[in-house]
């Protein structure tokens, strides 16, 4: 299993030193660079060598993916500049989160709004295909977007989409949040990345907090998966509970027993 953890360009040795096996940038930040404020990203990430496979945040607020504001014209050149980009640092995963975008805006039906999220995820799969990048679909709570509220929904998207570059994700933040039933882990059984973050807060998982991360790992390896898990999180400080996360998380994969489900 390896771990990760989101930050910016700027914490990239502190993340190395730390131990992580790689770090989690936000890919609209990254596209709103100028050339200059990028080229000295891969100058570093050159430098202190540590991976980039992963990236979150794919689509910013500005550009809505449903009701009468979508541009489709406008999403596929924002895209081939941030893939472009991507491809640069060795991306192998975009997270499709982004909330903004994908909100349902009042007076557009949750069909008709399905319905364009199928088709706008068509066009985010079939152009990260041709920079070789898997898109993976979060799952959100409530209380952040309207749309794509849990892992079921996440693979109903996924199947309709029908695209092998776009797969799905699961957050154990977002799944306890909703109180949605950790079991569907199983009933999925299939994902591609996750992230983690403390319930409370969303801080880094550290120890003493109620969350039943143990059962989420244990389920997590009952359907075989050991790819790769990203702390998605805040924190005060971030190299002392970065520390103490990453050998608390680390424990607790290890100790996790599928059969005690």
């Amino acid at each position: 299993m390896q771990f990760g953890i989101c930050s910016t360009i700027d914490r990239m040795k502190d993340v190395k030193d730390l131990g992580f096996d790689y770090l989690e940038m936000s890919v609209n930040k990254l596209a709103a660079m100028t050339e200059d404020e990028f080229l000295r990203v891969q100058v570093t990430a050159r430098e202190v060598g540590l991976p980039t496979p992963t990236f979150n945040g794919l689509i910013p607020g500005s550009i809505p993916l449903l009701g009468e504001k979508a541009d489709r014209e406008q999403l596929e050149k924002y895209l081939h500049h941030a893939y472009g980009r991507l491809a640069k640092l060795g991306a192998e995963v975009a997270v499709f989160g982004s909330s903004g975008a994908r909100m349902r805006p009042a007076g557009l039906s949750y069909q008709d709004a399905w319905r364009q999220l199928v088709e706008a995820t068509k066009v985010i799969g079939g152009i990260a295909e041709k920079y070789g990048i898997i898109i993976v679909i979060e799952p959100l709570q409530r209380r952040e977007c309207n749309m794509v509220n849990s892992m079921g929904e996440g693979a109903s998207l996924q199947a309709m989409v029908n695209l092998d570059n776009v797969q799905l994700l699961t957050d154990f933040y977002h799944v306890v949040s909703d109180n949605e039933p950790m079991a569907d882990v199983n009933r999925i059984g299939e994902f591609t990345h996750v992230h983690i973050a403390a319930r409370h807060q969303r801080r880094y998982p550290l120890p003493g907090q109620p969350d039943d991360y143990l059962q989420y790992f244990a389920r997590l390896k009952s359907i075989g998966y050991d790819n790769r898990i990203t702390i998605e999180a805040k924190a005060d400080d971030f190299m002392l509970e970065g520390a103490l996360s990453l050998r608390y998380l680390k424990t607790l994969w290890e100790k996790a027993d599928p059969a005690a489900l």
